[in-house]
């Protein structure tokens, strides 16, 4: 099953973004992708907005937003993964990543759980985090078959995050992302999505957003499909937009978990709750 991850420069304008992933989109699909995964923040990107225009965007431009994913994924027959801002009745926004399947329904909703509260920035000045542990769902194409699990960014610093996915049967773990540039952190991510790969034997795709900002460098792009052993098999650089595309198959995982059993032979069970 191609599945495509999409590395685009989200601006202040969700009108443009609209016509950004339409086209991004058109060109996944033209490739063959099955499933198409846009990043982190393709509604809106979060560099110069203040905390009450968020909050104003969400309430104006969510529904447009999850109607556009929809609209995208049954004009394409694809599953379309994406990330925005939802409204919350408590006042500041959900950052919501929605799975839609061909027909146009929802298949998943995943509000994220690990706000950004590192390196002087805090995401808590202007979203509330989730209240649920990520879904993971199956996705059946063309007579092939995967179990998809859903991770937002800053996630990827919690590996139980993702073994929470891997316990309830992800053989893919889906992550979408705008990861701030800065000092080493274009390292950290580049270790991060090959460990959460390689430590759970299971495809690891990555939707990035690059550039933005007053600079066009706040965010660092390298969006990358990882394999079940660790080796990234497509990928993008750290500036300009594109397509990465990969065929991905619950075959290869099958095989990786067959050579490499990790998962097999843990011995320390864990139960999972949030804190």
């Amino acid at each position: 099953m191609k599945i495509a991850a999409i590395q685009m420069t989200p601006s202040v304008e969700p009108s443009e973004n609209f016509a950004t992933m339409r086209a991004r989109a058109a060109e996944a699909a033209a490739d063959g992708a099955r499933v198409i995964v846009f990043p982190e923040q393709a509604m809106i990107l979060l560099q110069s907005v203040t905390v009450d225009a968020l909050t104003g965007i969400a309430a104006e431009w969510w529904d447009a937003f999850a109607a556009l994913t929809a609209e995208l994924a049954m004009e394409h027959r694809a599953v379309v993964i994406s990330a925005g801002f939802e409204p919350s009745a408590d006042g500041l926004p959900l950052n919501t990543v929605i799975a839609v399947g061909p027909d146009g329904a929802e298949l998943a909703r995943y509000r994220k759980l690990h706000l950004y509260k590192a390196f002087a920035q805090s995401e808590f000045e202007h979203t509330r985090p989730g209240d649920e542990l990520p879904p993971v769902f199956d996705v059946n194409l063309d007579g092939e078959s995967l179990r998809l699990g859903l991770a937002n960014c800053y996630d990827l610093r919690f590996p139980e995050l993702f073994r929470s996915l891997v316990d309830r049967g992800a053989d893919t773990l889906v992550v979408v992302a705008a990861w701030a540039s800065g000092p080493g952190k274009e390292e950290h991510w580049s270790i991060l999505t090959r460990a959460r790969a390689l430590e759970n034997v299971s495809w690891l795709v990555a939707s990035a957003a690059v550039g933005g900002g007053p600079r066009d460098a706040a965010t660092t792009g390298l969006s990358r499909i990882v394999d079940p052993l660790g080796d990234v098999v497509a990928g993008l650089g750290p500036r300009g937009e594109g397509v990465a595309l990969a065929d991905v198959t619950s075959v290869i995982v099958a095989r990786a978990r067959g050579v490499l059993p990790a998962l097999e032979n843990r011995r320390i069970g864990l139960a999972y709750e949030l804190g």
